[in-house]
């Protein structure tokens, strides 16, 4: 029978906050595991000590925390949103007869007491500490890479500035450098000042103009981010406008992670946008490898030598032409930071290859190279093509893209609803922030699968083995599991096949025909007529390490399998 609540009277009841917010609920599991009270410490010096009191600072960082924690962009609908939530309120400590903080204290707090402040910065190195001090981040292998986020700006109003043209940072220590080298006179002649034209936006003058291939036209910030390899937790942010090459802050970021946490990292990974003389120099002066994919540079015409069929030898500072002939320094460009080589004019005039070298005009084969392109070459060629390489570009695509995906789509990075590069970087922090607290409270509450975890299969194999390159390791009662022999490659249910790893089916207890060994398979030519796999017992998952077949006596580098 159909019941109408029509004309249900109100009730008076006596409730409490903790009794209306579920016990199982994210923000309970938060608060119980990250204490926002230092931010009292953090703040003191900001207020007065005499006064009206003001709204408590933990309330007013926690809310906008919320804000980006469900993806909340507007602190006038964050403020309604808190009203009418239990468990908003109940993480605030506001009770339900208490008022909400109103919208407008988030920017007047901004504008008077947050403005230039690292109070957010700090933030987000007190939960990097703390997923730290949980071990979930143990900073050996870091994965960087950058993302661009929506100037609140728009593209068709643009103005256009002559600025002068200063050198980098980076430039100007390579002057020095070269200045120490003797390659560079300390007193030269002052240079005329160069000038280059900038797009800026009369809204948001910091905001940097974006042209990039494959990226979208317009006012950007880049947010530089660093995670760790272990779970992907973010342990730097960096805001710069979106002109700005992603190479140039690299190794100042690595070096501020390294002071402020004492990260003891082995190896930095990012994409080819960072392959740069400059990041392989500072890491490798850090004893850090380089796990970078070579740039893809301009190719020259076809049959024509480019820089990279020159051998430099470090030790003479020449280069050598495919000719055997030698290219001896000239000079150092200040302004690009490269050191020029040239031939010999009478060498190149009798060299046969002289039609794929230089030109007609041409006497002599110039070539140009960054101050410090040894150190790349030498990166390169340690790392490059390694197990661990591989590994480490996997993972970036896995962990840096990802990250910049979520945020996107459920922690506001994808546009900016204020200005100013101060307040571009609050943004992204707090985006940062959030996401590492998800993951943080995901991966300490969250109870474990009972199977083998990745992880520690992958220990328990050795990076070394063929498994390794395998992205997911499936375990489960009807789940394949993957299996590596070194003497037989099975191929397994087509398309199941990865780097020549075979995958063991628990349901079948056997491999499908594709190449199968004749000692341990048999010719089976269908499922019904597979074998067991000798080599795998019964039980639970085991990592078996060295093991020798029974049937053939070949040695198995793993063998794995759930029934």
């Amino acid at each position: 029978m159909m019941t109408r609540r029509d004309g249900v009277q109100q009730k008076m009841l006596c409730v409490t906050l903790e009794s209306l917010m579920p016990q199982e609920h994210f923000l309970r599991r938060l608060d119980g595991l990250m204490d926002f009270s230092f931010i009292y410490q953090r703040v003191e010096s900001l207020y007065s000590r005499r006064g009206r009191p003001s709204i408590d600072p933990v309330v007013v960082v926690k809310m906008l925390l919320l804000g980006y924690l469900y993806g909340i962009d507007s602190e006038r609908r964050l403020e309604q949103e808190v009203r009418v939530n239990i468990a908003y309120r109940w993480f605030l400590g506001i009770d339900l007869d208490e008022p909400v903080p109103d919208h407008s204290t988030f920017s007047q707090l901004r504008r008077r007491k947050f403005n230039g402040a690292a109070l957010f910065e700090e933030l987000f190195d007190e939960v990097v500490r703390k997923c730290i001090e949980h071990g979930l981040i143990d900073g050996k292998l870091l994965l960087t890479d950058s993302t661009h986020v929506r100037a609140n700006a728009r593209n068709d109003v643009v103005e256009r500035v002559a600025v002068e043209a200063e050198p980098s940072a980076y430039l100007q220590r390579l002057n020095e450098q070269a200045v120490k080298d003797g390659v560079y006179p300390k007193h030269r002649k002052e240079k005329k000042k160069g000038y280059k034209e900038l797009v800026k936006s009369p809204a948001d003058p910091d905001a940097g103009f974006m042209k990039r291939a494959g990226k979208p036209l317009g006012f950007y910030y880049l947010s530089h981010q660093t995670c760790d390899a272990r779970h992907g937790l973010i342990t730097d942010v960096h805001t710069t406008p979106g002109n700005v090459p992603d190479s140039t802050v690299h190794s100042e970021r690595i070096k501020r992670q390294i002071a402020v946490f004492g990260f003891k990292p082995e190896a930095v990974c990012a994409d080819s946008a960072y392959d740069s003389s400059e990041i392989h120099k500072d890491m490798l002066d850090m004893g850090i490898r380089t796990y970078i994919p070579k740039r893809n540079l301009p190719k020259p015409a076809s049959g024509v030598f480019s820089e990279a069929d020159f051998i430099y030898d470090r030790e003479s500072d020449t280069l050598t032409c495919p000719n055997a002939c030698r290219l001896i320094f000239s000079n150092y460009r200040d302004r690009l930071g490269q050191k020029r080589y040239k031939a010999s004019a009478g060498e190149c005039s009798a060299c046969p290859l002289r039609s794929r070298c230089i030109s007609g005009e041409a006497k002599y084969r110039v070539v140009e190279r960054a101050y410090f392109k040894w150190a790349s070459e030498e990166q390169h060629l340690r790392n490059d093509g390694t197990p661990g390489y591989y590994e480490a570009l996997r993972l970036r695509k896995i962990y840096c893209e990802g990250n910049f995906s979520h945020q996107k789509a459920e922690h506001n990075l994808r546009r900016l609803r204020k200005r100013g590069l101060g307040k571009a970087h609050e943004h992204c922090l707090l985006s940062a922030t959030a996401l590492n607290l998800k993951r943080m409270v995901k991966l300490l509450t969250t109870r474990k699968h009972p199977g083998v975890s990745l992880r520690k299969t992958l220990s328990a194999i050795g990076r070394s083995s063929m498994l390794y390159p395998m992205a997911l390791l499936s375990t489960g009662p009807n789940r394949s599991t993957p299996v590596s022999v070194s003497s037989c490659r099975w191929q397994v249910d087509a398309g199941r096949r990865r780097d020549g790893v075979a995958i063991y089916h628990p349901m079948n207890r056997g491999f499908q025909n594709g190449n199968p060994c004749a000692d341990c398979m048999g010719k089976a030519g269908s499922l019904a007529e597979m074998q067991p796999c000798p080599a795998a017992p019964a039980g639970d998952a085991i990592p078996l390490g060295e093991r020798t077949c029974p049937t053939n006596g070949r040695a198995t580098t793993a063998c794995f399998s759930r029934w």
